[in-house]
């Protein structure tokens, strides 16, 4: 009898193993319109076939978004795959709760997103995981305690981790142990040339592909990568048959046998004790420059909603946040929104406007709870909001909070609405960047970030066109980047200003002195912008004094449709139509998401009005996005020595 066992087992180990990992996502935001779509072409095909292979092997993520969604959206759907998965030899691994990049996270943060995770996994699909699966698998060296505090036994990373790690191919092609402050978790390594050739290439070189590893020393392959490119990156029809066959072919095969992750390091254990560095696979190591975090560092987007993040987070706990409150913050720290690579990420309106939606809400339940505004309609605060050295201002109020930055032109780079139902940063908007990918012939990139109340001195030949499309030097001043001074601080505004000055030709300027008072009113339904522009010099100056304002109305997830405008009432636009008034004042945004945002001077000049466009790739090819509208307030100026300029202008909701 132990003969047949031996020999049962020599056998086991001269077939080649094969970890098939499906890992299934959507973010926080997704348009719904995508989300039915994604559902309809790949999810429901893909579940036919977990139907009718359940007896393999096989292993599933599924993010906790995505979960939440079809909780909410397609129950149905829900209890179908909860039964498949009960009925199977399947194993589902769990993760974070949010599909949150834990890299950027504090450690509480950390820990309550991989509780949060596993429970929301074990709950709805009724299963006990042991693995988990890390968001865009990033590796942070410092998880293996937070991980082993919330019963996970190991992780899924990718080889190109191991092997910048400095790790020899024959413990890549094993599990490994890591360790961290004494705590121990286990690593099985993602194969990088399969997730290059499966499903892309003939079922015959993926097969053979995965023969070529010796199941006899423990080697295996792991293909772990987006259900997705089953049906909608890749046609439903084609990407079924092509599923399906493989299937098939890995049921039948007697040299290959198919584990769970699992299954592996129950029979194989592992290789040794290995220390990894915070990288994640090839192309993200190429878009983030090595480390995650670094996209915090090239898209200023990006940085703010992780500092927004971090701003809400110190306001929960200082005010005792009910619990519904952490579950906002925790919805608003979901990865996509935070980063670009081969998909649109952080150049999704959508995904950023969830972010502060959340964030906002998390934000608004504190405040209700800890009594933020008793006694008072409004706070004004001084810090370093995006750590970047230089202090930032807060103003808040019950309504709405406006966010300064006298260091980038005395710029509002956030104006949070908190209307019930209606939770929107009003600059959501993005800045046009140089991406390599691009090439020869893109739009010029933004050489200042689109947010409002930044000045400008224009040419007298400048036009809408050169504002929008960054036509060199049109802007004759210094303004636009300058780092305004705090005059002061009070109880019910903000004041600052800047000595700028507006060069005639290279060796020829006028100075220009600029105030803005801030004051936010009507419990922050009202933000006024009060300027005075004056002539420091002792001679003439002809100029053409400029506001610029990007705003971001709230868009719909159930539907494509874009905000539209009005000047001064000559008739509705659509947002994707620029346009160009020589004497107006007013300006009123709408939006099917939200209501009514009313831009207005108190006095005349002439108005430019453009869609705000970016550029990026997505696996469907370039695009182009619409980010938000921009609105410039123009006013020539002849101004004596020592005479000033005044004007306000208002936003309203």
């Amino acid at each position: 009898m132990r003969f047949y066992k031996v020999a049962n087992w020599i056998m086991a180990m001269a077939k080649s193993i094969f970890i098939f990992a499906l890992h299934f996502h959507q973010p926080v935001g997704q348009s719904l319109l995508v989300l039915d779509r994604i559902q309809r072409n790949s999810y429901e095909m893909l579940l036919s076939l977990l139907e009718r292979y359940k007896h393999l092997r096989l292993t599933l993520h599924f993010s906790g978004p995505l979960l939440r969604y079809w909780r909410d959206r397609y129950p149905e759907f829900l209890e179908r795959l909860r039964s498949v998965i009960q009925s199977s030899r399947f194993e589902v691994l769990g993760g974070t709760y949010t599909e949150s990049p834990l890299i950027l996270l504090p450690p509480e943060d950390k820990l309550e997103q991989l509780k949060r995770g596993r429970q929301l996994v074990e709950g709805l699909l009724g299963v006990s995981v042991r693995g988990a699966w890390l968001p865009e698998r990033v590796w942070d060296p410092t998880l293996p305690p937070l991980l082993e505090e919330t019963g996970y036994r190991y992780v899924l990373l990718d080889d190109e981790v191991g092997y910048r790690s400095g790790l020899p191919r024959e413990y890549v092609r094993r599990a490994v142990l890591v360790e961290y402050s004494g705590r121990k978790v286990g690593v099985l390594f993602i194969d990088g040339p399969i997730r290059y050739i499966l499903p892309w290439r003939s079922h015959e070189e993926v097969l053979s592909y995965i023969r070529s590893f010796d199941g006899a020393r423990g080697e295996y392959v792991l293909w772990g990568s987006d259900a997705e490119k089953f049906g909608e990156w890749w046609e439903r029809d084609k990407a079924e048959r092509w599923l399906s066959l493989f299937f098939y072919y890995l049921d039948g095969a007697r040299d290959i046998e198919l584990l769970t992750p699992s299954d592996y390091i129950r029979r194989y254990g592992y290789a040794g004790l290995a220390y990894l560095g915070p990288w994640s696979y090839d192309k993200m190591n190429e878009w983030s420059g090595g480390y995650f975090p670094n996209f915090l560092r090239k898209y200023r987007e990006s940085n703010n909603m992780h500092k927004r993040l971090m701003f809400t987070r110190d306001k929960l706990l200082r005010l005792g946040a009910p619990a519904e409150a952490w579950e906002e913050y925790y919805l608003a720290q979901c990865n996509d929104a935070y980063w670009h690579g081969l998909f649109g990420g952080t150049y999704i309106p959508l995904l950023r406007q969830a972010v502060y939606e959340h964030a906002i809400r998390a934000e608004k339940l504190a405040e209700k709870e800890g009594g933020y505004y008793l006694g008072r309609k409004l706070v004004i605060r001084e810090l370093d909001f995006d750590a970047d050295g230089s202090n930032e201002i807060v103003m808040e109020a019950p309504l709405a909070s406006v966010f300064l930055k006298p260091s980038d032109g005395g710029t509002v780079f956030e104006l949070d609405i908190k209307a019930d139902g209606f939770e929107h940063n009003l600059v959501n908007t993005m800045s046009r960047y140089p991406e390599p990918y691009l090439g020869e012939g893109a739009p010029r990139p933004d050489w200042y970030r689109r947010v409002s109340f930044r000045e400008h001195i224009w040419r007298r030949e400048a036009r809408l066109d050169d504002w929008v499309e960054n036509t060199p030097f049109v802007d004759s001043s210094d303004l636009a980047l300058a780092n305004y001074i705090v005059e002061y601080i009070g109880e019910d505004e903000v004041c600052l200003s800047r000595v700028g000055r507006n060069w005639f030709s290279p060796t020829s300027f006028v100075r220009v002195y600029v105030v803005k008072t801030f004051r936010l009113e009507d419990l922050g339904r009202t933000l006024r912008v009060k300027y005075k522009w004056r002539n420091m010099e002792k001679v003439f100056a002809d100029l053409r004094l400029s506001v610029e304002l990007s705003l971001s109305p709230r868009l719909p997830y159930d539907s494509e449709a874009l905000p539209t405008y009005e000047v001064d009432g000559a008739g509705e636009r659509p947002a994707t139509e620029r346009f160009s008034s020589p004497w107006a004042r007013v300006v009123v945004l709408r939006s099917q998401a939200a209501p009514r945002v009313v831009v207005e001077s108190s006095k005349h000049g002439e108005v430019w009005v453009s869609p705000l466009y970016t550029w990026f790739r997505t696996e469907r090819g370039l695009r182009s996005e619409y980010q938000g509208l921009g609105i410039v307030y123009n006013y020539n100026v002849a101004l004596n020595p020592g005479e000033a300029f005044e004007t306000e202008i208002r936003v309203s909701w």
